[in-house]
């Protein structure tokens, strides 16, 4: 938040919660005092329950709220960097331990919040995740102007990855999330805020994905880690899309359901063979069409965007290319 006791940035976290119904929050960068914060967080109602790290922080680096009559939510373990908790939806259809993490500004001083995740990694068993403003990068394309990067800043996150099995969750919408806000080349991007799920994760919450908001009044694109698990009644019905048919994937996933080996009458293997055709299709629309609704909204928006921007510069090469593009990719869609 780089400061939360502006009442406008207050108000618009308030917003931003509401209009995108979240329930389980981590505010990093607070920068309140800890005398000051109870009168900060009244201000979000008494719906919403807090934890923070103060008592290994002084600056207020993380809090965590939450809905308690939707969540609840258990502290596991606090530290400088980072906030170890377990979190259970009270209908019973989520749970998962969650670290949010925050890490300190030089090289040195992150280094042991990489071995402290490394270990806490290795120990953990079921759905874990770590999400949160590592304020690191990982490849040479994670930056964009500013100083080059180099090993010396990656090599601690590569370690943790490779002593792992955390791997980041499926993401879109922005690809950097911090930007200087400079102008021309001294608008400096980086994506350093990063969600990293456990393999018992990907397991078990197929559908989950963060969306890399715009950052609003921040400095940093808000992320919002999306799954249908709380929400959803029963399975979804299989629908088969026509466009699927255009997949290059699609003859190679028909062809390996129905030639899976299946014993007894026809009518049986039959059914067996549309039910192993539907597993794989259902696989490539998660892949490559899922949140279709939401896509579909974020390109109308980036095409109001782009269009309201040729208004006032209308002979902008660039800005007629990329609403060509959106146009298209609207029609896809």
């Amino acid at each position: 938040m780089r400061g939360l006791n502006d009442p406008s940035k207050v108000g618009e976290v308030k917003n931003f919660l509401n209009k995108n119904k979240v329930n389980l929050v981590a505010l990093l960068e607070t920068r309140v005092k800890q005398h000051n914060s109870s009168r900060i967080l009244k201000k979000f109602g008494t719906n919403c329950s807090w934890v923070d790290n103060y008592v290994c922080s002084p600056r207020g680096r993380i809090w965590i709220g939450w809905l308690h009559n939707d969540i609840s939510l258990q502290v596991i373990d606090r530290v400088e960097y980072g906030i170890h908790c377990l979190v259970n939806s009270k209908n019973g259809k989520f749970t998962a331990q969650i670290t949010v993490v925050y890490g300190l500004h030089t090289v040195e001083d992150r280094v042991p919040m990489w071995r402290y995740l490394e270990v806490l990694a290795n120990a953990m068993t079921g759905p874990c995740c770590v999400i949160g403003d590592f304020n690191a990068v990982l490849t040479s394309a994670d930056r964009s102007n500013g100083n080059p990067v180099t090993l010396r800043e990656t090599k601690d996150f590569e370690q943790l990855l490779d002593n792992t099995d955390l791997v980041e969750v499926k993401s879109s919408g922005c690809f950097y999330s911090w930007r200087n806000k400079g102008e021309g080349e001294r608008r400096i991007e980086s994506r350093i805020d990063w969600c990293l799920g456990n393999s018992d994760w990907h397991t078990f919450y197929t559908d989950a994905w963060v969306e890399y908001m715009v950052p609003g009044l921040s400095d940093h694109s808000p992320l919002i880690l999306r799954s249908e698990v709380d929400t959803r009644q029963g399975s979804r019905p299989f629908k088969f899309f026509n466009y699927m048919a255009d997949h290059t994937d699609f003859d190679k996933v028909v062809n390996e359901g129905w030639d899976f080996s299946i014993q007894g009458c026809a009518m049986y293997r039959l059914w067996n063979k549309l039910k192993h055709v539907k597993t794989g299709l259902k696989k490539l629309h998660a892949k490559d069409f899922a949140k279709l609704e939401s896509r579909i909204e974020q390109l109308r928006q980036d095409l109001d965007d782009t269009q309201l921007a040729l208004v006032d510069n209308n002979t902008d090469i660039t800005l007629q290319r990329k609403e060509k593009d959106l146009l298209g990719s609207l029609k896809k869609f």
